[in-house]
């Protein structure tokens, strides 16, 4: 042969990779909570657009501390997972992943996420505290956390198949992911104000805590997103 035969490098798609992990993880928790509590996510759909939604009390009560924990983390991967396939794959965001640094920016996104949560609904119960609506403000956090374990279900489908699928079909996952997002945190939001008409607490004061906490980080992400 008078030509060397060119090396052929095999390169690792750690974007696909980190996906797919999390996808595994995610799977083994809702089997985890599939078993030991088959009616969790049913009853969580139920507490979320009825008895939230109709302002009425729980009278299904589904707090398993064990299953919240589990469906709590499986929401966070999901969630975390979608936001990191649409800065990889939608070709559109001004964030970018440098090559190398694809599980830093996947745990950087998941303790920014956890961080934000974390931070919004102790806020919450301390706003709840002072204004002696303690019982509000946590059905206004599980609320929260509900509207995140649909969305983290919603979601595993979507940020799956993103690797996989030609470049316009993972932007057409993506918006599907982004419609998803907007109809139900609307949803979050339509109960937010709801409960505060019920409670007589619509004023500018919670009129600013709702742009603060609620729709400034959505803009901001959105305006670093794209």
């Amino acid at each position: 042969m008078s030509e060397a035969m060119p090396i052929l490098e095999q390169t690792t798609d750690w974007n696909a990779t980190i996906i797919l992990v999390i996808a595994v993880l995610i799977v083994i928790l809702l089997i985890t909570t599939r078993l030991l509590y088959p009616d969790f996510y049913k009853l969580t759909l139920y507490r979320m657009f009825v008895e939230n939604f109709s302002g009425r009390q729980a009278t299904m009560q589904i707090e398993v501390s064990t299953m919240a924990a589990i469906s709590t983390i499986e929401s966070l991967l999901s969630i975390s997972a979608m936001i990191f396939a649409t800065i990889c794959y939608s070709n559109k965001t001004t964030i970018q992943v440098a090559s190398g640094g694809e599980w830093k920016a996947i745990i950087i996104i998941l303790l920014a996420f956890a961080c934000y949560n974390i931070a919004k609904l102790v806020i919450n119960k301390i706003i709840g505290s002072i204004f002696r609506m303690k019982v509000y403000a946590d059905n206004y956090n599980t609320l929260i956390l509900d509207t995140e374990k649909i969305l983290g279900l919603v979601f595993i489908p979507l940020f799956t198949f993103c690797p996989f699928v030609t470049d316009a079909t993972a932007k057409a996952l993506i918006w599907t992911a982004i419609g998803a997002t907007v109809a139900l945190v609307g949803f979050q939001f339509i109960t937010f104000f709801l409960h505060l008409l019920r409670n007589k607490f619509l004023n500018h004061y919670s009129i600013l805590y709702f742009c603060a906490l609620e729709v400034l980080p959505v803009l901001v992400l959105l305006k670093l997103a794209f």
